[in-house]
């Protein structure tokens, strides 16, 4: 159905309760990209909160996408998807069972390029005040919301979440790594971040340009003294960051490495030849 007429019932456990999770997945020149990985990550999340009767199977996914990308002709996108506890009457635990509700759409997107990267972008940190179980891709976004709000009034576009020693965890809406020397770093997986697919991408493409990359927890401080500093995600896909708390990263530019890598993905998406 056409956007504008689309509408989920007001007593929607996910609206309510914030019973829900979602998906953003990149479409790039007409090819949905890593579609397996992040449906296995709806599935593994559904699996935690009950709601896996909501997720469709693979194959299911592939139908939907085609027939939206058919009617709304787009080339480069990002897909929404959201699955939801369903809308019942307001109660914390339903006494019946409840239908799932599982809705997508396509959202036409111009993705970063080189000069975007060349560029880079400026970021906070913040100590994290969100709940414990980070690795799940909930809807129960508002501490992201107010980082991200308080990145935008200080000059910034993305907010780093902080644990109580210091550890860094990811960005507000992104994965974060570290650069020294040949090694790419990432912060270890854990119940504290999501399970970026981007993130397992970019590890992969780092190490086919022959740079070491691995999960290793690491300190605010060793991130401030990094050689580079890159976040990752569907929608930025490799982006340098150039300075942190108004500090300059490194030389305060793009750096050779993040560059290397943003090119790279670039390429596999086929987005380069693009632009």
């Amino acid at each position: 159905m056409a956007f504008a007429e689309a509408s989920v019932p007001i007593d929607d456990r996910g609206l309510q309760f914030g019973e829900s999770l979602y998906e953003v997945v990149p479409v790039t020149a007409g090819v949905t990209r890593l579609l397996p990985e992040h449906v296995a990550r709806l599935e593994r999340g559904a699996a935690a909160l009950g709601l896996e009767a909501g997720v469709p199977a693979l194959a299911e996914w592939r139908a939907i996408i085609a027939e939206l990308m058919r009617r709304d002709a787009v080339r480069d996108a990002l897909l929404y998807a959201q699955v939801t506890g369903g809308a019942a009457p307001r109660e914390h635990v339903p006494t019946a069972d409840v239908r799932k509700t599982f809705f997508a759409y396509l959202m036409p997107y111009v993705f970063p390029g080189e000069a975007d990267v060349a560029r880079g972008v400026r970021a906070i940190s913040l100590p994290d005040i969100r709940w414990g179980r980070r690795d799940l891709k909930t809807t129960m976004l508002l501490p992201a919301v107010l980082a991200k709000r308080e990145a935008r009034r200080r000059g910034a576009s993305e907010a780093i979440f902080v644990g109580p020693n210091d550890e860094v965890y990811e960005g507000a809406s992104s994965n974060v790594f570290i650069v020294e020397g040949r090694t790419l770093l990432t912060p270890e997986q854990t119940t504290n971040l999501l399970p970026g697919t981007m993130r397992s991408l970019v590890v992969e493409i780092a190490k086919e340009a022959g740079l070491e990359a691995r999960g290793e927890p690491f300190t605010l401080d060793r991130l401030r003294g990094a050689d580079e500093v890159l976040v990752t995600s569907t929608s930025q896909l490799v982006m340098p960051v150039v300075a942190l708390d108004e500090a300059n990263i490194g030389s305060g530019s793009s750096g050779p490495v993040a560059r290397d890598v943003a090119r790279r993905l670039s390429e596999r998406f086929e987005l380069s030849a693009q632009r």
